[in-house]
């Protein structure tokens, strides 16, 4: 389903259609999926449009731009760098336009939204909270379902530390998608409260196409980042 699509068109795949039916200067666009049905008038009669697997934190109307992976704890030695692959849920969406100016019509996603939060009431953040497996392969996936975040661990302190918590900010997340979708980025413990997280412009294998982001098209007044500091903990 993930590509360009030249209007009009229809796809289907996993109990999802997205068709675009075009008019004389007007088209549709109609979405139907597990979690509901919706159409749109586009002033479009002809153009392209993407389908791709966007950041993981726009459902539901962006409670949060910050995602958590909680996995069971690992024991890192000091001054070791460890490779881990972790599961996320996949969001999809849906641009439409031509050449290089795209704008963004419809997020979706097969899987339900859980949120929790990282570090006290009073300072702490809303995260979309991913509870998963860790993986010492690149696991299996459905695309559409759910992405690989391959995350090199580093302990940098002096003293053995068991992480079970990774916290990623939305402006640094590049996603990319092929037989499957994925995310690298690295994780480096400074001590057992604080540690530096970061997601590289990279997919997982050479083949792979960046996705269009949804963060520049929402948030392009406010500058990106390109770490974030964790700073309430990396374990429970």
């Amino acid at each position: 389903m993930f590509g360009v699509y030249q209007i009009p068109f229809c796809v289907e795949a996993k109990g999802i259609t997205i068709q675009v039916v075009s008019g004389n200067s007007l088209s549709t666009y109609t979405r139907i999926s597990p979690g509901g049905k919706i159409a749109k008038q586009l002033g479009y009669g002809k153009g392209k449009v993407i389908i791709n697997p966007v950041e993981p934190v726009n459902l539901p109307s962006e409670v949060t731009g910050m995602l958590e992976f909680h996995f069971t704890p690992v024991a890192v030695r000091p001054g070791s760098t460890i490779t881990l692959y972790l599961k996320f849920p996949v969001e999809i969406g849906v641009f439409v336009g031509d050449d290089e100016n795209y704008t963004l019509i419809d997020v979706f996603s097969l899987a339900k939204a859980k949120y929790s939060l990282y570090g006290t009431p009073e300072k702490g953040f809303i995260t979309r909270h991913v509870e998963c497996e860790v993986f010492e392969s690149e696991p299996s996936t459905e695309p559409l379902e759910e992405g690989v975040l391959t995350l090199s661990l580093n302990n940098s302190s002096r003293d053995w530390i068991e992480v079970s918590r990774a916290v990623f900010e939305g402006s640094t997340m590049r996603l990319f998608y092929g037989n499957c979708v994925a995310m690298t980025g690295e994780m480096e413990v400074l001590s057992r409260a604080i540690a530096v997280t970061r997601i590289h412009n990279t997919g997982s294998k050479d083949a792979m196409k960046p996705a269009i982001r949804v963060y520049p098209t929402r948030k392009s007044l406010i500058p990106e980042k390109l770490f974030f500091v964790m700073e309430y903990g990396v374990g429970d």
